[in-house]
């Protein structure tokens, strides 16, 4: 009798001890993620409280993601619709006072992560080159991949207190190019 009493005592220490340890590990504490996904723009856009630079599914792009990171840029990524399918992210922030342009024309992003040599981009080690495009300046990138193949592009550019960025995948310069200078550059010089 003295052993199953034992036992039993045993077994609800041991079960006590595993229950509250499950429980401590359930109160642990993580950092929160700061890309917060949404099922469209508009969802996007009511979250971060401003409205984002979009093109427009006529482009040959349809949106495939849409992202609010730390509540101060909307990153939306399209997918084009016909093959070989390339992709492309453009992601758009208000300039504030953790933001500002510098006298160098670059962008600090410090809140958000990133360098202030690729503006809102997140993208780190790249050589920019400071072109026009419709009278504005835009840095533009190559970014290599690790095999061989062709290269991926970047570019950043602001506006009217507005920061913008974009970079491709699968993707031609001509296209990328093209994207920028028809598309994404000329609707924030419209819009902004």
């Amino acid at each position: 009798m003295n052993k199953k009493i034992i036992g039993v005592f045993s077994f609800l220490t041991l079960s006590t001890f595993c229950f509250g340890f499950a429980s401590a590990a359930e109160k642990a504490v993580s950092v929160p993620n700061p890309m917060v996904s949404y099922d469209n723009v508009v969802s996007a856009k009511a979250a971060a409280g401003f409205q984002p630079l979009y093109l427009p599914s006529i482009s040959g792009y349809h949106v495939s993601n849409v992202w609010v990171i730390a509540g101060d840029v909307i990153d939306i990524e399209y997918t084009s619709d016909i093959e070989p399918v390339s992709k492309f992210r453009l992601r758009t922030a208000r300039c504030t006072e953790l933001m500002n342009e510098s006298t160098s024309g670059t962008y600090m992003a410090g809140a958000l992560g990133t360098s202030n040599e690729g503006g809102i981009s997140g993208i780190y080690g790249a050589k920019w080159q400071q072109e026009k495009i419709n009278g504005l300046p835009v840095s533009i990138a190559e970014i290599p991949k690790e095999n061989p193949a062709p290269v991926d592009y970047a570019a950043h550019w602001t506006h009217n207190n507005m920061l913008f960025s974009a970079s491709s995948e699968n993707m031609t310069y001509r296209e990328f190019w093209r994207l920028l200078e028809h598309g994404l550059v000329e609707l924030s010089l419209n819009y902004y």
